[in-house]
């Protein structure tokens, strides 16, 4: 085995890896940087990395109540830096080999109802009083609207909406070319509100303005902020969540919730999973597949609370014993 760098190196070198060589981005290698910070310390030295360490390691945290998910991810993080220090022959061996996953429960995704959502696009003009709508008040309207069309009638996620450029938009094809995890390219359609929201959003004054002091590297960002900067996801978060929320109180209000809709709602439509798993960007059926179930309860649901004999059904699963077909 080579003379190896310090642990500390190797790590920035690992997280280096995730963001220029798997296209991760900024969020996910902060996250992966958290995780191994608290799992082998501020300063870690090789021994960190010992095989009995790092079980005794989760041991601990499973005894102070992380969740399952939480452990699996930690436990996640420590054998991709595993698999890296290998590649780079800085490790004789895997000392995650013998590290258990937890796990996890499954939980069906958090989905809004077409009204809601409906509601939270509807074109209202914000005049009270007989008081006219200021154009400032209309440009920050009209953007919300671009953003919940995008991620509701596109699913796309946070990050990928955050990205986009005028030029990432071909209007009159109807459809963005979007960039999304592991820097994976692939074409989306846009909905005709879309395009039609799009097309008033290019035109506005105040986002004009606001563009024309945005920095060369955001120049041609749909998002201008302040400072010569593109909106930050957090910015991007906010602003949907409030839309969400002005719309009709409960439910979840983060972006993600819509992209969840948008495919939970083809499915419910009888798209194919195959064709939604591509307009996700999904890599593989598996992560598609959660909303196959969510559909199927869904439709559980309506029968339960349709049906004349749903409601009870639906609390008497069956006689005592008995599991059902086979």
């Amino acid at each position: 085995m080579p003379e190896r760098p310090e642990l500390g190196e190797c790590l920035e070198s690992f997280f280096r890896w995730h963001a220029v060589e798997r296209g991760h981005s900024p969020r996910t290698v902060d996250a992966y940087r958290d995780d191994l910070q608290r799992l082998l310390g501020d300063s870690p030295d090789w021994d960190a990395l010992d095989s009995r360490r790092l079980r005794q390691r989760l041991a601990q945290e499973r005894r102070d109540g992380l969740s399952p998910a939480t452990l699996a991810r930690h436990a996640s993080a420590l054998r991709s830096l595993a698999k890296f220090l290998l590649s780079r022959e800085w490790l004789a061996s895997d000392p995650t080999s013998a590290i258990s996953t937890p796990k996890r429960p499954k939980r069906l995704v958090k989905v809004l109802d077409a009204p809601r959502i409906e509601a939270s696009l509807a074109p209202s003009t914000g005049e009270s009083n007989h008081q006219p709508e200021t154009p400032q008040a209309r440009s920050s309207r009209l953007r919300s609207r671009c953003l919940i069309e995008l991620f509701y009638g596109s699913g796309l996620r946070l990050s990928e909406v955050w990205g986009l450029e005028w030029r990432s938009l071909d209007l009159s094809g109807r459809s963005v070319r979007v960039r999304g995890k592991g820097n994976k390219e692939r074409i989306v359609p846009l909905t005709d509100p879309a395009v039609t929201a799009l097309h008033l959003w290019f035109a506005d004054p105040i986002r004009q303005q606001a563009a024309l002091a945005l920095e060369p590297l955001d120049r041609h960002a749909l998002w201008p902020g302040t400072k010569g900067k593109r909106l930050s996801r957090r910015q991007i978060e906010n602003i949907t969540g409030t839309a969400l929320e002005a719309a009709s109180q409960g439910g979840p209000t983060h972006p993600h919730a819509l992209r969840h809709s948008f495919a939970t709602h083809l499915l419910d439509q009888g798209a194919d999973l195959v064709s939604v798993k591509e307009l996700l960007g999904h890599s593989s059926l598996a992560a598609t597949q959660v909303y196959t179930h969510v559909s199927i309860e869904r439709l559980r649901q309506a029968h339960a609370k349709g049906h004349p004999l749903g409601a009870r059904l639906d609390k008497k699963k069956g006689p005592a014993g008995s599991t059902g077909p086979s």
